[in-house]
């Protein structure tokens, strides 16, 4: 992911980190407001149940509404390297509303992002000296980049369910919890992968 956040401006950039290392889906990280956003004792996204992700409607107006399913509205825990890049990032956006807005603070759409900023970065630029990177990627397969990590560093079900926004399946799900101790060992895990992997 750092190779190719590395080819965007550094906010788009953090927009594709943040898409991987905590599971966002597009319109959940497009409709982020910082009201939402904790960086202090508890770092956590508040994804809420009522305005929590972004729409476009019928492709022309963009509004705030509910994220894709009830499960969805939740909080997302934060590693220490994500808290800081986003402080960082709040400081340079001092006046936004938004986490990840578009032009002029605006809301930002889905398909500029992909034609602007996703598709040139995969497709690399000689003059740069940049080969093509995961040409065909698409934006969400951050999401099962995301999963993918936390299933190699062995979260458990729950949480993994519970960080992704999915809705319990079985007994065994209904059954068992997320404590802050298997949250703390994924922080640890996600912290340990930015700075063996990325950075």
């Amino acid at each position: 992911m750092d190779a190719i956040a590395g080819r965007m401006r550094p906010d788009d950039g953090l927009l594709t980190i943040t898409a991987a290392y905590t599971g966002m889906r597009w319109g959940e990280l497009a409709g982020l407001q910082w009201v939402r956003t904790y960086l202090d004792d508890n770092p956590r996204i508040a994804v809420d149940p009522e305005f929590g992700a972004l729409h476009e409607v019928r492709g022309q107006k963009l509004v705030l509404g509910p994220p894709k399913t009830p499960a969805s509205a939740r909080g997302i825990h934060l590693p220490p390297f994500l808290v800081q890049e986003l402080l960082a990032h709040r400081e340079r956006n001092p006046d936004c509303r938004f986490v990840f807005p578009g032009a002029r603070g605006a809301l930002r759409r889905r398909s500029n992002f992909r034609q602007r900023v996703w598709v040139p970065a995969l497709a690399g630029n000689e003059a740069l000296g940049w080969a093509p990177l995961k040409v065909g990627m698409h934006f969400h397969d951050l999401r099962h980049t995301h999963e993918t990590w936390l299933i190699e560093d062995g979260v458990p079900r729950v949480l993994r369910f519970e960080r992704l926004g999915h809705k319990r399946r079985d007994v065994h799900d209904n059954y068992s919890h997320v404590t802050e101790a298997m949250i703390g060992r994924m922080l640890e895990q996600l912290q340990r992968r930015w700075e063996l992997d990325g950075g």
